[in-house]
């Protein structure tokens, strides 16, 4: 058998086998139980409580609200069309257009409570189909129930919106990787205030603290220190925004702030939200959603306050801007 042919049969073994495991991979993942079922009942204390956990605590809207136009600093959110859904495409380093979807009744009247709760912690909808992790449900997994059934009482008061999302379509091989990161929920309790450090590590891991102030790879995997930032946001117009070093070191952190500093960054940059920016690459911007977070209550910024003081602090000097005639 001359090698040439040897060569083909090698290379046709190896597609092969490459569409089996990829065959494979779409019957088996992703593999998460049945939606449970539930019936949340939606009392005004529940309501008002996932209000605060959606459009502060998790910061929701920053994906799921449309922004103020024209554009304004830190992702204002056009409170007429709250959980209306959103296009994010046009934003560099985004491999495609991504929708986040309606979560009004328009688009989630159908959906059974079991449901959206699966969605929200399994990161699956409906019909077992993934969803694209720039939603942090592998967070939100270990989120007190409660919490979960909270956010549903809230999506369920919300106002009918009469726009359609189209879903987000990612280009191969992102689908297959996708498959995989959908899992079962391994809920925990939220901590209360009696133990700071553990409420605070509580709100760091659920309201994306760790997840944008770590670096990750292009597969969205951390590879780099825990808070110590680095977490590259391409910006519209260009520009590059990296997430802060949080750790308490002292040159390149936050170790010399006090408490009270810390709570009042997150005020001081609400009285700054407003601001209107034209997306041309060359303002100052970020990807912190300062205006959803400025909401949190001074207990539960300052629980988180307490809880990144426990972390090592890291040497890690941060470029948080970089405009895009300078990239």
């Amino acid at each position: 058998m001359s090698l040439k042919r040897i060569a083909l049969r090698a290379g046709a073994a190896i597609v092969a086998l490459v569409v089996l495991v990829v065959a494979a991979v779409f019957l088996i993942f992703p593999r998460v139980s049945s939606a449970p079922e539930l019936k949340v009942e939606t009392t005004p204390e529940l309501v008002a409580r996932g209000s605060y956990l959606f459009n502060s605590q998790f910061a929701c809207g920053a994906c799921h609200t449309p922004e103020m136009e024209p554009h304004r600093f830190s992702r204002v959110a056009d409170e007429a069309r709250i959980g209306a859904g959103r296009h994010m495409g046009g934003v560099p380093d985004f491999p495609t257009d991504v929708y986040a979807p309606n979560l009004t009744p328009t688009a989630l009247g159908d959906w059974t409570d079991g449901e959206l709760y699966r969605a929200i912690v399994s990161g699956v909808d409906r019909d077992g189909k993934p969803l694209f992790p720039v939603m942090p449900y592998p967070f939100y997994k270990s989120l007190d129930p409660q919490d979960v059934k909270a956010v549903i009482a809230y999506i369920r008061s919300l106002p009918p919106q009469p726009i359609t999302m189209p879903r987000t379509k990612l280009p191969m091989p992102l689908p297959i990787f996708m498959r995989l990161v959908p899992a079962d929920a391994t809920p925990q309790t939220r901590p209360d205030g009696k133990d700071e450090v553990a409420l605070g590590k509580y709100l760091a891991f659920t309201s994306s603290c760790f997840e944008c102030h770590t670096k990750r790879n292009e597969r969205g995997e951390p590879t780099g220190t825990p808070f110590a930032g680095g977490n590259p946001f391409g910006l519209p117009g260009g520009a590059m925004a990296i997430s802060a070093n949080i750790t308490p070191d002292n040159e390149t952190g936050i170790g010399g702030w006090s408490r009270e500093e810390f709570i009042a960054r997150f005020r001081s940059r609400n009285a700054e939200a407003d601001a209107r920016i034209t997306p041309s690459g060359h303002d100052f911007d970020t990807e912190m959603p300062w205006s959803y977070f400025a909401g949190m209550t001074d207990a539960d910024l300052g629980a988180i306050y307490a809880y990144l003081r426990t972390v090592p602090p890291i040497d890690s000097k941060v470029t948080l801007f970089t405009p895009a005639s300078e990239k």
